[in-house]
């Protein structure tokens, strides 16, 4: 994952006049303003059957990304975000080997809405997060193989609340994931396929929990500001990411 990183954090640092406004998951970015935020993390979740699986499954995804925030009003802004993503399971049982595909181009979109209004020490946002993917992969058990490739979606929920100590602002909240799309499927027995073990399936799988959060923001000199989040549940699910914001004018 480190050269997607790389790049990104290149990207982030474009030109243009800085606001002291932090504009990282804690702050609202204000009207008529532009927050550039680079971030990359994983999500450790689980799949109950929902995908077409035949158990439930651990999942491991790793991403990164590139998101633009707008101010459209006071306490309101929406952004969207173009990266890359993978994503490994266990997807069947018996000598079947783990899912685990390449990286494939990922987006996504979000809205957030924040009170007060005005530039106060304190902040509670309610958001709203979207993130889609297509990973791609095959397992293969002797001479039979199972070549699946999904179509991705995750919309999750967020409430934080935030209050700022000089430059860093410590902030807590809850979020609920939901995971939904497409899954198709190509069965081969020696090379040769067999259109009717395969097809395709939607799915949805509702039964991810609740996620306590916790994250830092570090503010810094020319509207730059640090982010790191760790969000965990009592099953095991839990989430990590570091990010790298600006705001400009």
């Amino acid at each position: 994952m480190s050269k997607y990183t790389i790049i990104l954090l290149a990207l982030v640092c474009v030109s243009g006049s800085a606001s002291a406004m932090a504009g990282g998951p804690a702050f609202i970015v204000p009207p008529q303003m532009t927050s550039m935020n680079v971030e990359g993390g994983q999500l450790m979740s689980e799949l109950a059957g929902g995908a077409g699986t035949s158990a439930t499954d651990q999942l491991s995804s790793q991403r990164v990304s590139l998101t633009a925030r707008y101010g459209l009003a006071p306490g309101v802004d929406a952004g969207l975000s173009v990266g890359s993503a993978n994503l490994t399971f266990s997807e069947l049982s018996g000598d079947y080997g783990d899912f685990t595909s390449n990286w494939s181009l990922a987006w996504g979109a979000n809205v957030h809405v924040g009170l007060p209004t005005t530039d106060t020490p304190y902040q509670v946002v309610g958001s709203l997060h979207y993130f889609g993917f297509q990973p791609g992969g095959k397992t293969s058990n002797g001479m039979k193989s199972i070549d699946s490739k999904y179509t991705w979606h995750e919309v999750t929920p967020v409430l934080i609340g935030g209050y700022r100590f000089g430059s860093l602002i410590p902030y807590l909240g809850v979020s609920k994931p939901f995971l939904f799309g497409e899954k198709s499927v190509k069965v081969s027995f020696n090379g040769q396929e067999y259109a009717s073990a395969g097809g395709k399936l939607n799915y949805t799988d509702a039964e991810q929990s609740f996620r306590g959060l916790f994250g830092l923001e570090w503010k810094l000199p020319e509207g730059y500001s640090l982010n790191a989040e760790a969000a965990a549940s009592m099953e095991g699910h839990w989430t990590l990411s570091l990010g790298l914001a600006q705001v400009l004018r």
